[in-house]
C-alpha cells in the first residue's frame, strides 16, 4: 500500500500538467474547425463572414458581416477555459469610412478575421491568434504558407 501511495505521489503532477496541456490542443482544434466553419459559410453562402475574437472574455465565434443577408443568420460563439488567454496581433487599426462613421461591419473594439465569399482572408487586420495557458506553454494558429486556410503550430517567438 505505501508504494501504491509513493508512486501516486510521484506520477500525479506529471498527470495534472499532461491534462492541462490536453485542454490548450482541445481549444486549439477547437478554433481551427471554427476558422474552417466561416471560411466555408462565406464560400457557401457568398458572403463575407468574420471571426471575431473577445480576448478580455476568452470568448470567440462568427457572424455574418453587418448588412449582408445569410440562410442561416444563428450566431456561433464559444468560450474558453478559464486557464487559457488570447492574444491578436492586430496588423492595422480599425478600418472606418472616411466620414469615420462606421467600421464596415468589424466588431467595435475586437480583432476579427473577416473571410470573403472567394474564401480567402484580409490579411490588413489580425491574421495570426496565439492561445497560451498559463506559463506551461501557447500554441498559435496562423495561416498556411499558401495563405489558403490557416494551422496550429507551436508557438516559436515570444512577443
Amino acid at each position: 500500500m505505501v508504494l501504491l501511495l509513493i508512486v501516486a505521489s510521484m506520477v500525479a503532477p506529471r498527470m495534472s500538467s499532461f491534462f492541462r496541456g490536453r485542454a490548450l490542443a482541445a481549444e486549439a482544434r477547437r478554433m481551427l474547425s471554427v476558422i474552417n466553419q466561416a471560411q466555408s459559410k462565406a464560400v457557401a453562402e457568398g458572403v463575407p463572414v468574420l471571426l471575431w475574437i473577445d480576448t478580455t472574455r476568452q470568448r470567440y465565434g462568427v457572424d455574418v458581416q453587418t448588412g449582408h443577408a445569410s440562410a442561416d443568420d444563428r450566431p456561433i460563439e464559444f468560450t474558453a477555459e478559464p486557464s487559457l488567454t488570447f492574444e491578436v496581433p492586430v496588423i492595422s487599426e480599425h478600418v472606418t469610412s472616411e466620414q469615420e462613421d462606421e467600421g464596415f461591419g468589424f466588431p467595435e473594439g475586437m480583432p476579427a478575421i473577416r473571410f470573403n465569399p472567394d474564401g480567402f482572408f484580409e490579411d490588413d487586420r489580425a491574421v495570426k491568434i496565439i492561445i497560451r495557458q498559463g506559463t506551461e506553454g501557447a500554441l498559435e494558429i496562423a495561416p498556411t504558407p499558401n495563405r489558403l486556410g490557416y494551422e496550429i503550430r507551436p508557438l516559436t517567438a515570444q512577443p
